[in-house]
């Protein structure tokens, strides 16, 4: 019911697949709307490359799309680099909407007139984008400028339908073309979901601005907008007005004050990730601002990542692995953290590829090496051997490889590693700190003790299971879902079609009755038990020809 409530957008985006050349992938899909890549042919110029089309039918397929592929450009680890370096250009500008709507819209979330809350509102828009639009305004009581931020009416719902149609088709497309099974798109669509929605909740992203001012906020250099939870909802969020200079390589600034601006950005973002766990996940230009008292504002927390304490720890032990040269400690960190996605992973050949990737970057001096060239390197050879890191240390490696590109544009010739390399070394050695072990102890010895509280219960238990009889050991079959699937479509038509020579025959034995009443001259059960026979055969039989199963 779901797929038939959406089949007009579910065609609408075959229809795009196919303008842009990927009728291909329509034909190979069991999806309702196949035959359209037969029918539709691509305009677009052959000699574009397929990342290239990929971007373009992103961005004319709309908002969720766009966002999902901006997600997507943080997962180096997944896919090629060509596709990630298009994603990343992904851009959502759109027409504004009419300042009416966003009224009512205000008017609604306050329950109030908008002149009774804002002092100053200005009609026109500061920015306009598939998901929100911002305006200037100012509150009673206040007399700075503040940002109010306004979702677009109707978007949850254009989401969450794009996300069902998406999910539909990343599982046909998993379960139909080999070559995508590698990529896991259900699995990826399923993650990205909750990603997407949280994005849209404003109230969520006034929580996150409040945790960043308390902890980003710290560093004399680094600014942080202040929010105003009070007048924001999860539809409309209000957070001060910030007015400055977008980051670009011909703004009119010193360069002692470059170089002070690409040095703080580069250690917040450091402490951030290896020391705080909290980060700004896409720190690119565009949500960077030079203050007029010349510091760097980080704009548009609605996408953060978090860190746990053990995977901070992870980080910087494999920093500590590399600075060290130890590619058989690298090679156990790698296989205790990622996720291996074939069967077998040759340990010899994968720590004789990172032996080399070292000795290419440790063998020149750190003012040479680019952060960008040596984590695509790294994920490269995680892919090779089938290794995939955890999302949340993807998004951290298309966090630094950002941070890197907005401080380059700050300050062309800085030296990123040598800037980074004093703030990791004081964090690594923040672990072995007198502190840290006991606070580690301690959780230890906490661990230790719930352990041995629940140890005899359960043992006893299992003890009992066995004198029993009543132990059980499960397999869990894998790869086994298609056929599966197979079965049980075959159990259903022949238990369809039994169903149908049943009702024939019944029907057929009502008809030389003769029992009334009556209908069209013969007896009306019968002649009601041929019509619902006659519409389950023809769409039994209309599926099978579908399907080309035959």
């Amino acid at each position: 019911m779901k797929t038939l409530s959406n089949i007009s957008r579910i065609s609408e985006i075959g229809m795009i697949l196919a303008k842009y050349g990927f009728g291909d992938i329509l034909l190979r899909m069991d999806l309702p709307i196949k035959n359209l890549g037969g029918k539709i042919s691509s305009a677009i110029d052959p000699d574009i490359n397929i990342f290239k089309r990929i971007r373009m039918a992103i961005e004319t397929l709309g908002p969720t799309f766009i966002k999902l592929g901006q997600v997507l450009s943080m997962r180096p680890d997944l896919l090629p680099t060509p596709l990630i370096n298009e994603l990343s250009k992904l851009q959502d500008n759109v027409e504004p909407l009419h300042f009416d709507v966003i009224e009512a819209i205000l008017e609604e979330e306050f329950d109030m007139p908008l002149d009774s809350r804002f002092a100053e509102f200005d009609p026109e828009p500061v920015a306009s984008a598939s998901l929100s639009q911002v305006h200037r305004a100012v509150l009673y009581g206040l007399d700075v400028p503040v940002a109010v931020k306004v979702r677009r009416p109707g978007i949850v719902g254009i989401i969450e339908t794009d996300l069902d149609i998406l999910a539909m088709v990343a599982r046909q497309g998993h379960d139909n073309i080999d070559a995508l099974k590698v990529y896991d798109l259900p699995g990826m669509v399923k993650s990205n979901r909750q990603t997407l929605l949280r994005e849209i909740d404003f109230s969520r992203e006034a929580r996150y601005i409040q945790v960043a001012h308390s902890r980003v906020g710290r560093d004399e250099n680094i600014y942080i907008p202040s929010v105003y939870p009070e007048h924001s909802t999860e539809k409309v969020l209000v957070s001060e007005y910030i007015s400055g200079m977008k980051i670009s390589l011909d703004m009119a600034l010193s360069d002692a004050c470059r170089k002070t601006l690409a040095k703080a950005g580069v250690k917040s973002a450091v402490i951030q990730i290896l020391d705080q766990g909290f980060y700004h996940a896409d720190p690119h230009p565009g949500n960077l601002l030079v203050t007029r008292d010349n510091r760097l504002c980080l704009l548009d927390w609605g996408m953060v990542g978090r860190l746990s304490s053990e995977e901070r720890d992870h980080l910087l032990l494999l920093i500590q692995a590399v600075a060290d040269r130890d590619t058989r400690r690298l090679v156990d960190l790698l296989l205790d953290i990622t996720t291996v996605t074939s069967e077998k992973i040759n340990r010899s050949f994968l720590e004789k590829d990172l032996m080399d990737l070292m000795d290419v970057y440790l063998a020149i001096s750190l003012k040479e090496i680019r952060v960008k060239n040596m984590l695509v390197d790294f994920v490269q050879v995680l892919k090779d051997h089938d290794l995939r890191l955890p999302a949340d240390l993807s998004m951290v490696i298309k966090a630094l490889i950002t941070v890197e590109g907005s401080a380059r544009m700050l300050l062309p010739e800085l030296d990123v590693m040598s800037e980074a390399e004093p703030h990791i070394r004081d964090l690594a050695a923040g672990r072995y700190s007198v502190g840290h072990m006991w606070q580690r102890l301690r959780s230890n010895l906490s661990s230790f003790w719930a352990l041995q509280r629940h140890l005899p219960g359960s043992l006893s238990a299992i003890v009992k299971q066995v004198e029993n009889g009543n132990l059980a050991i499960q397999f869990k079959h894998r790869n086994l879902d298609t056929f599966q699937k197979v079965l049980e479509s075959s159990f259903n038509r022949l238990t369809l079609g039994i169903v149908l020579g049943a009702m024939i025959i019944g029907s057929s034995m009502i008809i030389t009755t003769g029992v009334r009443p009556w209908l069209f001259g013969y007896p009306a059960l019968g002649m009601i038990g041929y019509l619902i026979a006659a519409v389950i055969g023809l769409w039994l039989v209309i599926i099978i020809i579908r399907r080309q199963n035959y």
